[in-house]
């Protein structure tokens, strides 16, 4: 490998991957490192398909994807997208750009959309993307956003009053990317902006696309005589592409004998879950890294970096390290991050909890209050793929015990289908409000009560509605009175302070919500009655499960509250 090429991806991805890539000593793994398979796998793909062909539809649309099953060589795509910027298309869709061998670069936009000519009169073009997620906003006061209609894309309006979501930066490096590739060819727009269609679409409405200004100093980073600085998506991309540039480099260089380090270290962060070179990375950190110990709330890249420059790498050190001490020196050199003293003191904690053995650990010394009732509902959704609910669980405590009620259809549930079924259970919910007009509904987190009110509004279902009114008096988020009175090692989900607090145990070996989801397409798809039938089972154990756990919170932090010295 003479020549170093990196694609799209490589500005927001992991540097230790570039360096493995291009390290002559290390054998190439087998997996597939194209990071667009991790979309594609996550519902991507379906988005970015429909998105695409209605963009296809607008007038004088060139398409140049290549069908399923159909294998077209590079070259020849290269040359009929050149083809079609020449000739001054409005909108190129499946392109393959020219590579740029001095820039090091290789692109393949999900489109290209006409913008701004030159002066000279030579066609100019926006790279566009498409990600299956929300990408803006409301803000007062942010940069300026643009906006325009798949139909027309190049007719653009402003967007004021909304924001880009900058933890969605790596979508605009790859765009800025093939922003420097269109430069490269000569066919960039006069004026630097990129598109990027996310899912920001109200419902019912067709997706639109968001253009974002290249020069806009909005992406906040790291500032050595600052703290922290604004930067544009320019700059940014500029930064991170010449240091993979340059980890590349060092990493070609390598021959196995008397090398020096390597430019970066292995840090655990969230990519590594899907990183084909996790297997070589993973023997390279310590057991008791701060990477892979503190997995909720972690520590970002830079932070982590610059608690191994002041010596502290792993969770033993961290645990025994004066933190008010460490501060003077950690605090100038994290300053990119919001409350970066409060989430360092968080691992901190976490770090002391760890190296004792401790999960959970309480907080406060007041009683925590949570409020009970003689008639008690615990009520926990459970939804498809899709989003789509098709259960409803709840778990009726009173004088008389416990009993799981349930509305269920184990079908792909279209819209007005998932709201029938909802109405079902808001007509129980109401009926029971009525006769028991202290009733308590128990729930943890917001979910249940955002799809209530979601459905309430676009089904227009009076029953609904009531049920959405009783959330303000009727309503507890148990997952708020655990926040506020306790830390824990590995996070405050229902599945960890339900088994570790309250010592609560599911019947499923591998119960969550993912996991259900499969269970939910076997129940529907599966391959015989009985496969169906056992499915549908395990998703009700589940769901009863998760309502009974709580209960079994509930039930812990009332009896911690009965501890406390009477005042």
């Amino acid at each position: 490998m003479d020549t170093i090429v990196l694609d799209a991806y490589a500005a927001r991805s992991c540097p230790v991957k570039t360096h493995h890539t291009f390290d002559p000593t290390l054998e190439q793994p087998t997996t597939p490192l194209d990071e667009s398979l991790r979309e594609s796998f996550q519902g991507g793909s379906d988005f970015r398909d429909e998105v695409l062909t209605r963009l296809a539809q607008a007038p004088g649309a060139v398409d140049l994807r290549v069908p399923a099953g159909e294998d077209r060589p590079w070259t020849e795509r290269e040359a009929a997208t050149l083809a079609a910027l020449g000739a001054g298309a409005p909108v190129i869709i499946g392109g393959v750009l020219p590579l740029d061998l001095e820039g090091h670069r290789s692109g393949r936009p999900d489109a290209l959309v006409r913008g701004v000519d030159h002066a000279e009169g030579s066609p100019g073009y926006w790279p566009l993307k498409v990600k299956p997620y929300r990408v803006r906003e409301k803000h007062t006061g942010a940069p300026s956003l643009r906006t325009s209609t798949l139909a027309d894309p190049g007719s653009v309006e402003g967007l004021p009053k909304t924001r880009f979501r900058t933890y969605r930066e790596g979508a605009l490096l790859e765009l800025v990317h093939h922003w420097r590739l269109l430069e490269a060819c000569g066919f960039s727009s006069a004026d630097a902006w990129v598109g990027l269609v996310g899912d920001d679409r109200a419902l019912s409405a067709e997706p639109t696309i968001t253009w974002i200004d290249l020069n806009a100093k909005f992406i906040r980073t790291y500032s050595k005589s600052a703290g922290h600085k604004l930067r544009s998506a320019l700059e940014r991309y500029d930064h991170e592409f010449r240091f993979r540039l340059h980890v590349a480099e060092s990493a070609m260089a390598r021959t196995g004998v008397d090398d020096p380090p390597p430019v970066v270290r292995p840090i655990r962060v969230k990519e590594c879950e899907w990183c084909a070179w996790w297997q070589v990375c993973r023997p390279m950190i310590d057991d008791d890294d701060l990477s892979l110990r503190i997995s909720k709330a972690p520590l970002d890249v830079r932070e982590l970096q610059t608690l191994l420059g002041l010596g502290i790498n792993t969770v033993a050190e961290l645990a025994t390290t004066d933190v008010e001490a460490l501060l003077p020196s950690y605090l100038p050199l994290t300053g990119h991050r919001d409350r970066s003293e409060q989430r360092l003191r968080q691992a901190a904690r976490r770090a002391r909890m760890l190296a004792a053995g401790v999960d959970l650990e309480r907080v406060t010394d007041d009683p925590i209050g949570v409020p009970r009732s003689p008639f008690e509902v615990d009520l926990d959704i459970e939804t498809a793929d899709d989003g789509t609910v098709y259960l409803w669980g709840a778990l009726v405590t009173d004088a008389s015990g416990t009993r799981f009620e349930h509305f269920s259809r184990f079908d792909h549930l279209s819209k007005p289908e998932e709201g029938e079924l909802a109405g079902e259970f808001a007509r129980w919910l109401v009926a029971l409000a009525a006769e028991h007009p202290d009733l308590r509904v128990y729930h943890y987190s917001d979910y249940e009560t955002i799809h209530i009110r979601r459905l309430a509004e676009r089904t227009g279902d009076p029953a609904l509605a009531q049920a959405a009114g009783l959330i303000r008096d009727h309503f507890v988020d148990l997952f708020g009175f655990v926040r506020d009175n306790f830390v824990g090692v590995d996070g405050l989900g229902l599945k960890v302070v339900a088994h570790k607090g309250a010592g609560f145990s599911w019947r499923d070996e591998e119960p969550g919500g993912l996991a259900s989801q499969s269970w939910f397409n076997e129940a529907v798809d599966g391959p015989s009655p009985e496969a169906r039938a056992a499915a549908r089972d395990r998703v009700l154990e589940y769901n009863e499960d998760d309502v009974r756990a709580t209960l079994a919170v509930r039930e812990w932090i009332a009896a911690q509250d009965r501890k406390l010295p009477a005042v």
